[in-house]
């Protein structure tokens, strides 16, 4: 009796912990989206890179005329990356939209905060999305 009664807790506990790591090491859990025009809408598949990382994937939806990927460095107007997506898009018939994956490349840039803009357009229109927060890189 006093064996169980010392034991529950024990699992207890351990079960939680392990919930808990289980959930923070799902990058998912802490992608970062856009905000803007939902029509292009996207997100990242990370909020920090660290110095392993290689590439940041961007993944969203688009018209079949495709979207620009660009990379800004905070406080900088011009972009340090652009990325024109254009093939490779599937469509998704639920969306009623096209989906895509890219990835850009973090080969020599430097530590600090990142913004991530796509531009795409439509007949007359133009569509802008933007990150809701700044993405950080570590070196």
């Amino acid at each position: 009796m006093s064996l169980s009664k010392r034991a529950l807790p024990c699992l207890l506990t351990v079960a939680f912990i392990l919930v808990g790591v289980f959930s923070l090491s799902s990058t998912k859990a802490f992608a970062m989206s856009s905000k803007g025009s939902p029509e292009i809408a996207f997100h990242t598949d990370a909020n920090t890179y660290t110095k392993t990382a290689t590439t940041i994937d961007v993944y969203g939806i688009c018209n079949s005329n495709g979207v620009s990927v660009q990379l800004y460095k905070k406080g900088n107007n011009n972009a340090i990356r652009i990325v024109d997506v254009y093939k490779g898009m599937t469509y998704n018939k639920s969306l009623g939209a096209f989906t895509y994956k890219t990835s850009i490349s973090l080969k020599g840039l430097s530590a600090g905060q990142y913004d991530v803009c796509v531009y795409g357009y439509w007949s007359w229109k133009d569509y802008r999305a933007e990150l809701q927060h700044y993405l950080t890189i570590q070196r």
